[in-house]
């Protein structure tokens, strides 16, 4: 049975967030965990400057300090010692896809947002039960409200018209689809995609290319 390859699903993360799942990798690289966990990416999201998360998180006002320390407390409890990434953890690529539904489904978007990944992890409750453990700051997040008044809540955020990695954005109504110029985003148009090995050998770390390392 065909599946949806992880070329093609991480090329549908807009560049800050494709960007954030690269420091992810090598942030549990660093660590020596065997995976890459949801909380790895989750915190260099909240690390960055600014992003949708960063004003979501500010509107329904998460105590960020404490956060912080949850995601601290998170990640030391992660088995340590691997010298190689084996592989994502589930649940990672399973919010992307939860990301990329409401992205084109609720807000009619050609890429993910760190914002449309919140909500896809708040909107499915095996998603939701992973992230408040992580911490129970994230319970402060009305998801009814951030999918209402979307817009307004995470207006002039630097990911406000990004595209997806994959070069892919929707035309107007009736007309066909296009492909936006490869490297206009700092990505290589469609074969810029996060990839690891799901057969459960040794991974070498992020693969541009769309091809096995």
């Amino acid at each position: 049975m065909a599946e949806i390859s992880r070329a093609t699903l991480f090329g549908k993360l807009n560049p800050l967030m494709f960007k954030s799942a690269e420091g992810a990798v090598t942030f549990c690289k660093l660590r020596g965990n065997p995976h890459v966990d949801l909380s790895h990416w989750l915190f260099q999201i909240v690390n960055l400057p600014d992003s949708d998360m960063h004003r979501i998180l500010r509107h329904f006002e998460v105590d960020t300090a404490r956060l912080v320390r949850d995601f601290q407390t998170t990640l030391e409890r992660l088995p340590r010692g691997a010298s190689a990434i084996e592989d994502f953890s589930e649940h990672l690529p399973y919010a992307v896809k939860e990301g990329w539904m409401y992205a084109t489904l609720l807000f009619g978007e050609s890429q993910v947002r760190s914002g449309y990944l919140l909500v896809g992890l708040l909107k499915n409750d095996r998603l939701r039960n992973v992230l408040t453990r992580i911490s129970g700051e994230f319970e402060k997040v009305k998801v009814e409200t951030l999918t209402e008044d979307f817009a307004r809540i995470v207006k002039g955020s630097p990911e406000d018209g990004q595209a997806a990695s994959d070069g892919f954005a929707p035309g107007t109504p009736g007309e066909a689809s296009q492909a936006i110029p490869a490297g206009r985003h700092g990505q290589a148009g469609g074969a810029a995609a996060l990839r690891l090995r799901s057969d459960g050998a040794r991974a070498r770390g992020p693969d541009r290319s769309g091809h096995g390392p």
